[in-house]
This record gives structure tokens, C-alpha cells and sequence, in this order.
């Protein structure tokens, strides 16, 4: 019997990185099990943010903190994976979205308290703050005006995920020029795909006469890997273009992230 069980645990074990084969065929056989009724709503899709000097990443009584990782290190809201500002992190971008985000000032407790249409009144009468440097709506509350990059993360096993990256304030100059980077890349003189290719995104100190922050540094990295990664970027974008993908809020420990307190004007 005691040769038995060894026996059955050595069959449960991956090989090389693969399943058993038995194991593998039972998997496939019951693929999506268990999500039957799992909307995106019920999901929580991950950001992909910088570090800042402020951030929860890295204070150590924080719910949020994440052991290791440091100022102008990448980090995923969700997996809390980060990556090394240096090193950076290998991104297909899929779909871009500006959107008009309204935040209670973090002065009167902070908070995500929804999105606005782009010619609503109340985003069309809000006045800057000379003082603050914010975009206030008459109501008090901050208007934010967010660039939201829809990518898929390119893991070093060539394994793909879904995120957002959301630029903001003084980001919004990077997310202007990775849109016009993008934008170079041609095929017989017709622009291609924005999934066609990888970017890395690494980040630089930056600052100005009011203090200093990490923003952004990207640089185009290479054309995609494969035609399975293009149909699920494809797929991906889909979702996203269509209406069908509806993500939820900015994660609350991060959701005021880039306001004039942490990234000067």
C-alpha cells in the first residue's frame, strides 16, 4: 500500500512544467467550471501604477503595502506583482479611453464618487484652482481628467493579463505621446494595429519647483509574439470597444492617486 500512495502522488506531479496528462484531459474537459454565472462585474480589474512617495505600497502598517517593492517601482493593484522601475514592464496597448472622473478632494476625506459625460454641465462650468491647481466642479468635488490605457501585460512566460493603465494630471503628456508613438507604426503607410506591438514601460524622477514624482518613460519594445497573442488581444478589445467590458472604480487606496498633493502641477 505504501507503494501504492507514493506511486499515485508521483502521477499528480507536474513534469517539466506540464500537467499529467490524465489531469490535463480532466481539466480540459471542465475549462470555465465554476464561472458560469461570473460577469465582468464581478471582477476587479487590475491597474498598473507607479509607486509614488505616498503610495500605501510602501508603508508597512498598510493593508496595501507590498514587501520589497520602492519608489518608482511598477506594481499590478490586484496580484500586488511589481516591477523594478529600471527594469520596467512589457505591455500590448488594446484600446484608449479619456475619462472626466469626479473625486471628493482628499482634504474633506477623499473618495471615488463617479464619472462624468464629457459636455455635462457640470464638467463644462468646472474652474481650475490657481491656488491648488485642481479642476473644481461647483459642487467642490475635483475633476480628474484620466487617460485610461486598456492593455495586456506581457509576463516573461509569454502568458498574457488584462489591465489599465491610468494617467492623470502630469501623466496625461505621457499619454499623449505613447498615443502618437503608436500612431507611427505603419504597415505599407496605413497605420497599424495598436496591439501590433509591445512597448516597455519603465519609470524616470521627474519634478518641478513644487517637489518631484515618477512618471512614465516608454519606448517601443517589439512586434507581438504571435498570432494567439494578437486574436486575444483582438478578442480583448472587442470586449472593451463594444461597451461589453464595464470595469469597475479605481481600487479606494490608490483612487486619488495623482492629485496635487502627491504630483505637482
Amino acid at each position: 500500500m505504501a507503494t501504492k500512495r507514493k506511486a499515485t502522488r508521483k502521477a499528480t506531479v507536474k513534469k517539466n512544467g506540464q500537467l499529467p496528462v490524465e489531469l490535463a484531459k480532466e481539466f480540459e474537459a471542465s475549462l470555465g467550471a465554476g464561472f458560469e454565472e461570473v460577469t465582468t462585474k464581478d471582477l476587479q480589474m487590475p491597474f498598473v501604477r507607479i509607486v509614488q512617495a505616498m503610495s500605501p505600497q510602501i508603508k508597512k502598517n498598510d493593508a496595501a503595502f507590498i514587501a520589497g517593492c520602492s519608489q518608482g517601482d511598477i506594481f499590478n493593484t490586484v496580484t500586488s506583482q511589481f516591477w523594478d522601475s529600471d527594469d520596467g514592464i512589457v505591455v500590448m496597448p488594446i484600446y484608449f479611453q479619456m475619462k472626466l472622473l469626479e473625486f471628493v478632494p482628499r482634504t474633506e476625506g477623499g473618495g471615488f464618487v463617479g464619472e462624468l459625460a464629457p459636455n455635462s454641465k457640470e464638467v463644462l462650468e468646472a474652474v481650475r484652482d490657481k491656488t491648488t491647481g485642481m479642476e473644481l466642479l461647483s459642487n467642490g468635488n475635483e475633476l480628474v481628467r484620466t487617460a485610461q490605457h486598456y492593455v495586456k501585460i506581457v509576463h516573461e512566460d509569454g502568458n498574457l493579463e488584462s489591465a489599465v493603465i491610468d494617467m492623470k494630471k502630469t501623466q496625461l503628456k505621457k499619454s499623449r505621446q505613447w498615443n502618437s508613438l503608436m500612431g507611427m507604426q505603419k504597415h505599407k503607410g496605413q497605420t497599424l494595429p495598436a496591439f501590433a506591438n509591445t512597448y516597455r514601460l519603465k519609470s524616470v524622477e521627474d519634478g518641478n519647483d513644487k517637489g518631484s514624482w515618477y512618471t512614465w518613460a516608454i519606448s517601443l519594445e517589439s512586434q507581438i509574439a504571435s498570432l494567439e497573442h494578437f486574436r486575444e488581444a483582438k478578442d480583448f478589445h472587442k470586449s472593451v470597444s463594444s461597451g461589453e467590458l464595464q470595469i469597475a472604480p479605481p481600487p479606494a487606496e490608490t483612487a486619488i492617486e495623482g492629485t496635487s498633493e502627491d504630483i505637482p502641477f
